[in-house]
């Protein structure tokens, strides 16, 4: 079976403070030394799977520069949603590979093992979609999007955050946005995201609604910690993410 991965890099970084986002792209901040973005495609690539496909925009070239040949390109001229940017590597992808997965660029600790049991539940079960959830001691801290299972233990849909109801805030599984999708059905499905929300943007998650309401089989695997999830959004998770990293290595 032929995995590509498309990681998500196009992102500013506003929140990064000091103006700084308008220097960088979020993704080529450095985290010992290295950028966030480099310890996304090690990780994939460590998991399994050689066939990168960098969405890129804001500063471009900084991630141009950096990788080289090393990956493929897509770029996302305007920042129209995670649905979007994922959309622009489809003439990078299409008939060229069996399942894609789509991931971001500021998430740098997933372990290498955790996408390779997420690959490998996928091979086995054959699925539509094959995803990572992760359990909070405190879902509300970290604001992700729940995670709702049907009678069979299936996904059957994800509900985000300020959309949940006061049940729903209970549930501790939540998504940080680590999938597999099925190639041909993603390509089909890709036209049915809309902008129908608050932020007028193409969210990726409208994927698992779309393919719940096709009755479509979505798996998921848990990861280890909290701790693989943290996104970079601000200096102190970058900070965050430095030590994690620096424990890991000693």
């Amino acid at each position: 079976m032929k995995i590509a991965a498309v990681i998500l890099a196009a992102g500013k970084g506003t929140r990064m403070g000091n103006g700084e986002g308008s220097e960088i792209p979020k993704v080529m901040y450095q985290v010992h030394r290295k950028p966030l973005i480099e310890y996304s495609v090690e990780n994939v690539k460590a998991g399994g799977v050689n066939h990168i496909v960098l969405v890129i925009g804001y500063k471009k070239e900084l991630i141009l520069e950096h990788f080289g040949d090393q990956v493929e390109y897509a770029v996302q001229e305007e920042q129209l949603g995670t649905g979007h940017a994922a959309m622009m590597a489809r003439s990078n992808l299409e008939s060229k590979t069996d399942a894609v997965i789509v991931c971001y660029g500021d998430m740098p600790l997933f372990k290498p093992e955790t996408i390779s049991s997420l690959i490998s539940t996928y091979q086995q079960e054959q699925p539509t979609i094959a995803m990572l959830t992760v359990d909070f001691k405190d879902p509300d801290f970290w604001a992700f999007g729940r995670i709702i299972r049907d009678h069979e233990g299936y996904v059957s849909a994800i509900i985000e955050h300020k959309d949940c109801d006061e049940q729903q805030r209970k549930i501790v599984e939540s998504n940080p946005g680590f999938y597999i999708f099925d190639a041909e059905w993603l390509w089909h499905n890709f036209d049915k995201i809309s902008t129908d929300n608050a932020q007028h943007e193409y969210y990726l998650t409208d994927l698992i609604k779309i393919a719940s309401g096709q009755n479509k089989k979505i798996v998921a695997v848990k990861v280890s910690s909290e701790e693989e999830v943290l996104g970079v959004n601000t200096p102190e998770q970058l900070s965050q993410a430095e030590e994690i990293i620096s424990n890991r290595r000693e």
